[in-house]
């Protein structure tokens, strides 16, 4: 069972390669932090603030869960428009409808890149796997550019430039979307122990 364990890795547990691609990374990230801080971070614009805590990207949103819509559908004439990399995305949907049931529960995390209309979002999910009771807490974030009036998915990381890498590093440093990956981790393994199925699902090779 090979190819099931490389293809549905990249569907479920893309997030958890993420993470430990830039596990280093947080302490990194949390050192300069704390040594970056100064007066100006401390005694900045509170009105600011207040207007991008209202800012709950709805369009951003939507245009996730009608992707995910499409996903699960299978419609892949309408996801050519969504990715940049539909070849990539083929490779997932062959894995999706073999072993793929249904995505439940979803919920999407998103914030703006720092100077840009670049947006990286973060979404969690119940995984249905066919023939398998319990489903699979998860996560996959994504980075999205601004595509006219619409948006465009950059999934596929070989193509990530040099900004878009500091860009998602920056946003796992934050502490918000740290706690988010330990939920669903802690979620995940809670699920593997609580059905025999689901563990050996994901530990055949």
């Amino acid at each position: 069972m090979k190819l099931k364990k490389s293809t549905i890795f990249i569907l479920v547990l893309s997030w958890i390669l993420f993470f430990a691609a830039c596990f280093t990374a947080f302490f990194y990230l949390e050192q300069r932090q704390e040594a970056k801080a100064t007066n100006e971070k401390i005694f900045k614009d509170q009105s600011t603030k207040k207007i991008a805590e209202k800012n709950d990207y709805a369009d951003v949103k939507q245009f996730m869960a009608d992707y995910y819509e499409k996903i699960q559908k299978d419609d892949r004439e309408a996801l050519k428009s969504m990715v940049e990399d539909f070849q990539e995305l083929e490779k997932q949907q062959e894995a999706m409808t073999k072993y793929v049931e249904a995505y439940r529960e979803l919920s999407y995390q998103a914030e703006q890149v720092e100077d840009t209309k670049d947006y990286i979002v973060y979404v969690t999910y119940e995984l249905k796997i066919k023939g398998i009771d319990t489903p699979a807490p998860g996560m996959t974030p994504y980075y999205l550019k601004k595509d006219k009036d619409s948006f465009l998915i950059y999934n596929n990381e070989e193509h990530d430039t040099e900004d878009m890498k500091e860009a998602k590093e920056k946003s796992l440093g934050k502490e918000n979307n740290k706690e988010l990956i330990r939920k669903v981790n802690q979620e995940y393994e809670d699920a593997l122990k609580a059905d025999k199925k689901l563990k050996e699902f994901f530990e055949d090779d």
